[in-house]
């Protein structure tokens, strides 16, 4: 089943089975899900490579250094991995079809070339009302 899934992962997505309205309406409720507080973020879920679990003690964690706001398919996400393999970048996205393509298109990059992709993710929110709550001030 593991094998069979870890397959799944290396095919890419198609776009024609995630087409969705190029509008979302940003004021809408949403039900969406986001951290209370940046602090309360769990980045090691999106971005396990950088978040080992045997890190040394005192070791300051890695940071998003990249936000791409409205990601749609995760075009210029992906060209920054490559660009900036050291730095961590987080799409944005407030369609649930699109995001969910964006995430599938990371697992089957990451799956396909191990080792590469693992500085970028994409998440479903809508930063016009929970940008704060990802990234710390200054960040």
């Amino acid at each position: 089943a593991a094998e069979a899934k870890e397959e799944e992962a290396a095919v890419p997505p198609q776009k024609r089975f995630y087409r969705q309205r190029a509008h979302s309406n940003p004021l809408a409720d949403h039900t969406l899900c986001y951290p209370s507080r940046p602090q309360d973020m769990d980045w090691a879920s999106l971005f396990p490579s950088f978040f080992p679990p045997e890190a040394a003690p005192g070791t300051p964690p890695a940071r998003v250094e990249f936000a791409d706001v409205g990601c749609g398919y995760g075009g210029l996400l992906v060209a920054l991995s490559g660009l900036f393999p050291r730095s961590l970048a987080l799409g944005l996205e407030l369609r649930a079809k699109v995001a969910a393509f964006t995430r599938a298109r990371i697992r089957a990059l990451r799956a396909a070339q191990p080792g590469r992709f693992g500085n970028v993710a994409c998440v479903r929110g809508n930063a016009m009302k929970h940008l704060p709550h990802f990234f710390l001030r200054g960040q």
